[in-house]
This record gives structure tokens, C-alpha cells and sequence, in this order.
């Protein structure tokens, strides 16, 4: 149970790294989801319970994010049309199950629908800024700046918040707010980098602070609307996961464009001239997205197998 865990928590802390791609959703499909928030939410009702439940998913997602931050930079900016439509695909092959093992049988009323449509258009607004953000930012911090340090704790909280629900990614927040190369990029994508460890670790102890309050906040809010609203939320999180795949669109780049990923041109800009000028890419694209399906199928069937073991609430 422990080693299953952490291969639950790796798969992930790797989609935390991926541009408009949600932990949160994965934790769903893993079936961990409602456990986690369980357990994270209570916490220190039973320390000893819910610690070591966390623990595994914890050390699984500490290690996804720091072994994919660096090889997820490098795969988006050599190709992120096939690299993203993976991960399309992925987002998307679990949702049948989704639906089925949450809303099937159930009454919908307006209020589900309602949180439905609210969910895409909170992406929707998302998308829009990610349009209108230019992708500016900065690539170090300054830490002889006092102001740095309160900023750290509110990007960490925020994106903590973020990366737990459902659909909703926090890394894609980061990259609208400007700091997703000074955190993900270069520190937790080096934190193996012993020449710059010093500053990693300043920078990721106030981040990681703001991370665990975001957390444990985020998660008495979604424990609290399962129990008393299990339905509009769980339509609430279908609507995330759908329109956060149509986001994920966003982030693909012409690769031609510029050597970084956030300097090159977004595809969106000129669909048909990238597409035509770009055959084989389209043909690789068509069979990572296959691949991103199969491999959530597979997640889902992992969750499946093992997602009511280990229960915090048991």
C-alpha cells in the first residue's frame, strides 16, 4: 500500500509541472481524491492516521515534480504540440469514468448545471489572461528584497489551492502571474543542482510554508462541499477537467519560433499555417493523444484496483 501511494503521488507531482495540466484531476482518477482531502482537512484530528497516508503520496508527488520539472521544460520546447496533446489525452481518458462513478444514476437539478457551466467559465476566464498575460515574467528572485519572502508564501498558498482542485492547474496560475520559470523551471526542476542549492532552498522553504496553509485550507472548503453538495461538485469538477483539456491547447508552440518555450510563437496565432507546414507533427500528435487516452485508462484501472485501500476516514 505504501509503494502504491507513492507511484499514485508521482503521477501526480509530474502533471503539477505541465502547463494548464491539474494534479488535482489525476487524484481523481487515481481515487485518491476524496481520501486526500479527507485526511489533509483533518489532519490533526487523527495525526498519526492521516500522516501516514499522506506521507507515500507525499514523497510520490515531492519526487514527480522535481525528476519531470527539468524533462517536462525540455519536452515542451523541443516539440509541445505532440508533448501537450499527450497530456490532452490523459486529461481526457478518464472522464467517462469520472461521470460514472460519481453522477451516474443521480438527479441533476440547475444547481449541478449551474456548476457545470460555472467551472468552464472560471477556466475560460483563466484562458483569457493567459492570452492577455504575454507570458512575462521573471526568471530568479531577488532574495535581498524583504518583500520576496511574503510574495513566496502567496504564490506557494495560491498555487497549493489551485493544484487541489480538480480541472483547475496550478502551474498554469503561475505561468499568468509571471513565476513559473523562477519556481518550477529553476527550482524545482534543479533542486539536484548543488551550485545552486542555497538559494533553492530559500526559495522553496517561504513557498512551501504558503504551499501547506493553501493546502490544508483549500481542503476543508472541498471536504465540505463533497458532503453537503456531492453532485453540483462533482459536476463542478467534469466542467474543470473538459475546458481545462481545450486550455491545455493554449500552451502549444511553434518550436521554430524560438529556442525557450514561453519566447516561442503560440500555435493559435496561425492553426492552419502550423499545421500545414507541420505534417508529421500532426501524425505524431494523433498517436501521443492515443497514448495519453490508453495511459489514463490505465490510471483510472490503478485507482480502481487499489483506490479504497488505506481509507484516512476508515
Amino acid at each position: 500500500m505504501f509503494l502504491t501511494l507513492i507511484v499514485k503521488g508521482f503521477i501526480i507531482g509530474f502533471s503539477f509541472t505541465i502547463p494548464g495540466c491539474s494534479g488535482g484531476t489525476f487524484a481523481v482518477y487515481l481515487g485518491v481524491f476524496d481520501k486526500m482531502v479527507v485526511a489533509i482537512s483533518n489532519l490533526f484530528k487523527d495525526f498519526k492516521k492521516n500522516f501516514a497516508y499522506l506521507l507515500p503520496l507525499g514523497i510520490g508527488l515531492l519526487l514527480g515534480i522535481v525528476l519531470f520539472a527539468k524533462l517536462m521544460g525540455l519536452a515542451l520546447r523541443a516539440n509541445s504540440f505532440v508533448t501537450i496533446l499527450f497530456f490532452i489525452g490523459m486529461t481526457l481518458g478518464g472522464v467517462p469514468s469520472l461521470i460514472k462513478n460519481n453522477l451516474k444514476g443521480k438527479k441533476i437539478t440547475s444547481s449541478g448545471w449551474f456548476s457545470a457551466v460555472g467551472a468552464v467559465l472560471f477556466i475560460l476566464v483563466l484562458a483569457v489572461f493567459q492570452v492577455l498575460s504575454g507570458h512575462s515574467g521573471i526568471d530568479y528572485f531577488d532574495l535581498s528584497a524583504v518583500s520576496t519572502y511574503p510574495l513566496l508564501i502567496g504564490l506557494g498558498a495560491v498555487s497549493a489551492m489551485t493544484m487541489i482542485v480538480p480541472g483547475v492547474s496550478g502551474s498554469a496560475l503561475l505561468l499568468i502571474l509571471g513565476y513559473y520559470t523562477a519556481i518550477v523551471s529553476n527550482v524545482a526542476g534543479n533542486l539536484t543542482d548543488l551550485s545552486m542549492l542555497g538559494y533553492n532552498v530559500v526559495v522553496m522553504i517561504p513557498f512551501a510554508i504558503g504551499a501547506g496553509a493553501g493546502v490544508i485550507l483549500m481542503s476543508r472548503v472541498l471536504e465540505r462541499l463533497l458532503k453537503r453538495f456531492p453532485v453540483q461538485s462533482y459536476l463542478a469538477i467534469v466542467g474543470f477537467v473538459v475546458a481545462s483539456a481545450a486550455f491545455l491547447l493554449l500552451w502549444i508552440r511553434d518550436p521554430g519560433s524560438a529556442d525557450a518555450f514561453l519566447e516561442q510563437t503560440p500555435v493559435y496565432m496561425d492553426v492552419f499555417g502550423y499545421l500545414s507546414a507541420r505534417p508529421w507533427d500532426v501524425l505524431f500528435g494523433v498517436l501521443t493523444l492515443a497514448g495519453g487516452l490508453f495511459a489514463s485508462l490505465m490510471i483510472v484501472k490503478l485507482g480502481a484496483k487499489t483506490g479504497d485501500a488505506g481509507h484516512p476516514a476508515d
